[in-house]
């Protein structure tokens, strides 16, 4: 019943705060959000094939990718990240480095306990780092987005 209403919160509550959101900044890093998706949902594929970790779904059928993280809270937590940090890269580094520091050595601790989560074949500072290099990444793509990547690489204002 905990990992049922943990997994549930996780899928309800972000989505729920997208409603305390701007339209105009929903529009802006949705984006980013769907891209952040994509790449998760690869990673926790290769993380299931090669066994790397393993975390429970909520509906039986989502143990590889699962829903309420991927496409919940991963993908409202990067739009609220993005809304309080972009444009200000350190910031956004240092948010991630903490946040994912949690999430890594804290919060994933606790799944396993429960059993939402099981141990897999790296350390946990593994993972970490792929989620900062993530972050990363998907900082680029707003960059691209927003053509700001365009205007460092040609030297213009």
């Amino acid at each position: 019943m905990l990992k049922e209403s943990v997994l549930w919160a996780l899928l309800v509550f972000p989505l729920l705060s997208l409603f305390f959101l701007e339209r105009s900044e929903l529009r802006r890093f949705l984006p980013v959000a769907w891209f952040v998706t994509v790449i998760n949902s690869l990673v926790y594929q290769a993380a299931h094939h090669f066994t790397w970790w393993e975390e429970q779904g909520l509906f039986g059928w989502d143990n590889i990718v699962p829903v309420p993280w991927v496409y919940s809270a991963y993908l409202v937590a990067t739009i609220w990240i993005f809304k309080f940090t972009y444009g200000r890269f350190l910031i956004y580094l240092v948010v991630n480095v903490i946040l994912d520091g949690i999430y890594s050595f804290a919060w994933y601790p606790i799944q396993q306990k429960i059993g939402l989560a099981g141990t897999g074949g790296l350390p946990a500072y593994i993972p970490y780092l792929m989620m900062l290099a993530v972050a990363v990444l998907i900082y680029l793509y707003q960059m691209w987005q927003e053509d700001d990547l365009a205007k460092i690489i040609s030297g213009s204002p």
